[in-house]
């Protein structure tokens, strides 16, 4: 009895095969290590293209390295920010505690932004209690997280001692001998970086709260949140109001009352005078 043969497409592909990759292309084909032409679902996240990319062939490694770093991207171009490591090249090189210590993750991402990133991001979470399935707010989380890292590194140039004046000597012409500059202070243009990241930072954060007063105002609107608790003068009002039941029933029975009448216009006028 013949065994069938899988199901080919227009390519000439079987169906995915467990046979180990060795060769794997962007547009859903491998090539096994015995040389078998098969499909792939490794890049299937990456959905339909318009272009053909099966002319993109990847060793094993170098798939793994691409789709580690496409899934890096998905959740948001925050995770590019933290630069990648100079080693002693670092324009801050002398203020990292790997580089000191020669253990410096050359050709990485900084790792010290990167845990930076991820601890500011946890932060924005749990205090703006953001929905993980909100892109919106996540966005908005990981942009603010991108400006804490940028505002760090801001002032770690403020700090250095060329720039701690916070003011620099722009030339703003030549004298009349054709030689010398003329100069004029303006402010550092870190500060003016650092003034635009907080601008923009204030209005993210604005937005964020934004968006929570309209629900409150919602939930005021709709009576979800009504506070059980009276006012020790409305509970005053209340007393008195049962003080003056008591005695028209009193009255209507023929009963002396216990103490001098009241009246709802006494009751009000009391009120008044407590103001």
């Amino acid at each position: 009895m013949t065994k069938k043969k899988g199901p080919k497409d227009s390519k000439n592909t079987t169906t995915e095969s467990r046979e180990p990759k060795e060769i794997i292309t962007l547009g859903g084909t491998a090539i096994t290590g015995a040389g078998k032409l098969t499909r792939s679902n490794f890049f299937r996240f990456i959905g339909h293209n318009l272009d053909d990319y099966d002319d993109v062939k990847l060793s094993k490694d170098e798939a793994v390295r691409i789709h580690h770093h496409i899934q890096k991207l998905s959740t948001g171009s925050a995770a590019m920010i933290p630069m990648y490591c100079g080693g002693p090249k670092c324009p801050f090189a002398d203020r990292c505690p790997l580089q000191r210590i020669g253990k410096a993750p050359l050709g990485k991402q900084c790792l010290i932004e990167v845990q930076l990133m991820k601890e500011w991001i946890i932060r924005y979470f749990e205090e703006y209690d953001i929905d993980p399935n909100n892109f919106t707010e996540i966005s908005m989380i990981n942009e603010l997280a991108e400006i804490e890292v940028m505002l760090m590194r801001l002032n770690m140039n403020l700090s250095k001692r060329e720039n701690s004046e916070l003011v620099i000597d722009q030339v703003v012409g030549i004298a009349n001998d054709g030689q010398t500059p003329l100069l004029q202070k303006n402010v550092s243009p870190f500060m003016e970086l650092k003034d635009r990241l907080q601008s923009r930072k204030s209005k993210i954060i604005k937005l964020m709260v934004g968006d929570r007063q309209e629900k409150y105002k919602k939930e005021a609107a709709l009576k979800v949140k009504i506070d059980a608790d009276p006012s020790s003068k409305m509970a005053a009002m209340r007393s008195k109001l049962d003080d003056l039941s008591r005695e028209m029933d009193a009255f209507q029975k023929g009963d002396e009352p216990q103490q001098p009448g009241l009246s709802p216009q006494s009751i009000i006028d009391a009120e008044f005078e407590d103001e």
